[in-house]
């Protein structure tokens, strides 16, 4: 039941989504005042839980490198997402389906066009039992190995309200300060959404502070959601709605900046 009331709770703010203020959320690049590393390039890194969750950020990832020469992307991804409800409707046991949606993963990063992926092998839905200190060194030891001046994560709310989402940002956010990164950004709503958010997922909201335009890359986009074909097509009784796709932009909040 709970988890049929968050879908109809998501497919809600998918029918009002296009509706909402959007204009009240500045349009920006996640690149403003950021600092070239010693090689003259500029690496970007998305650090989330599980498989699909990536696509917070793929259209920007994108945009930014067809337009700046400089941008290399990379993807982290914490868990191999074998508990996804998937694995009943296809009667999939918990290991072969992590197998499968590691391949779907690499499919949508090369859609996206990253410049690596890396998959580490923590359990979905794991996360809160990790010791803190073993999550934020890992965290530290990818954001050290992607060369990464950007950061992009979920916000301590989860957006979903999801353990290892809420978990992993806390992680992230630990881990941060230790790192040579230059900004940490959260994947956000506009705030607009929130109240809706805050009733479906009931742990909170992070707000957007800029939305990045992506209306030329939502059919590559989109591509690499359908890559993620256990949860697009057979995680619920229904196809999940491409709510995502009724806003031709994606939206963060700088939740950290060093000089």
């Amino acid at each position: 039941m709970k988890k049929s009331l968050l879908v109809i709770g998501w497919f809600a703010l998918a029918i009002i989504a296009p509706f909402a203020l959007a204009a009240a959320v500045p349009q920006g690049s996640l690149l403003d005042g950021v600092k070239p590393g010693p090689d003259g390039k500029i690496d970007l890194v998305t650090i989330f839980p599980h498989e699909d969750d990536e696509l917070n950020a793929a259209g920007t990832f994108m945009k930014l490198k067809k337009e700046d020469p400089r941008v290399r992307t990379h993807i982290v991804c914490f868990t191999l997402g074998e508990l996804s409800s998937a694995k009943e409707t296809l009667n999939l046991t918990p290991e072969f389906q992590g197998k499968i949606r590691t391949k779907e993963l690499e499919a949508a990063a090369t859609v996206i066009g990253v410049d690596s992926l890396i998959q580490l092998q923590y359990h979905d839905q794991g996360l809160p039992k990790v010791p803190p200190e073993e999550l934020r060194n890992k965290v530290l030891e990818v954001i050290e190995k992607t060369g990464a001046e950007v950061v992009i994560t979920y916000g301590p709310d989860g957006m979903t309200g999801h353990m290892d989402h809420m978990t992993l940002s806390k992680a992230v956010a630990e881990a941060f300060p230790k790192s040579a990164a230059q900004k940490l950004y959260y994947a956000a709503m506009p705030k607009e959404y929130c109240p809706l958010v805050k009733a479906i997922n009931k742990t909170g909201c992070t707000a957007a502070t800029m939305c990045v335009d992506i209306k030329a890359e939502m059919k590559l986009k989109k591509l690499a959601w359908y890559e993620h074909a256990t949860q697009k097509f057979f995680s619920g009784p229904i196809h999940s709605p491409d709510f995502e796709f009724l806003r031709e932009d994606e939206c963060f909040n700088l939740a950290a900046s060093k000089p």
